[in-house]
């Protein structure tokens, strides 16, 4: 690969970075995609598409597309590229959750869980697998797993606590004595 080819790959990874960036910071929770979101996720992907391969197909290209699909609401064509990253670079948290966010919006909820354990595999120290697998295995009534899952996340970040209180994923166990003892800071 020429030094000139690098170059423009690596700004084509940065322009469908950057549309991505700029998607996100108009998304608002709750609220459908904003017309000027779905142009900036549609020309990320557009942008994806210029690159050659192999580079198209490697880890960095995939995250993005899958990231773009998802967050267009195209959950089914974001599993392909997703997939795709937790095979090649297992070490890429946002392919593992983004894999088992698109999942769980598909109503794969068995699978949502089934891969946020193998990202958990993948990278044991993290508190955001132990906090989303909580968040499934509530929806999935296994309370004694969600709340296991949910003590770990808290006693590695206590930032966790406070999400738990805006975190619908909790309601089938919110008042579940357990989750009020994980979750109820004493002082």
């Amino acid at each position: 690969m020429t030094a000139m080819s690098r170059v423009r790959r690596q700004a084509i990874l940065r322009q469908a970075t950057g549309s991505i960036e700029l998607a996100e910071l108009l998304v608002e929770a709750g609220r459908p995609l904003p017309d000027s979101a779905v142009r900036l996720l549609e020309r990320a992907l557009r942008t994806l598409d210029e690159l050659p391969e192999p580079t198209r197909s490697q880890a960095e290209a995939r995250l993005l597309e899958g990231e773009a699909l998802r967050a267009l609401g195209r959950w089914q064509e974001a599993t392909l590229p997703l997939t795709a990253v937790t095979e090649q670079d297992p070490q890429r948290l946002e392919a593992w959750l983004g894999l088992g966010w698109c999942l769980k919006r598909l109503g794969r909820l068995d699978d949502a869980i089934e891969i946020l354990r193998k990202g958990l595999a993948a990278a044991p120290d993290q508190p955001i697998f132990h906090y989303n697998l909580s968040c499934y295995l509530s929806l999935e009534g296994d309370v004694q797993a969600a709340i296991e899952h949910l003590t770990r996340a808290i006693s590695m970040d206590g930032r966790f606590r406070d999400l738990t209180e805006v975190e619908p994923d909790f309601d089938p166990i919110r008042a579940d004595p357990r989750f009020v003892a994980v979750t109820t800071v004493t002082v």
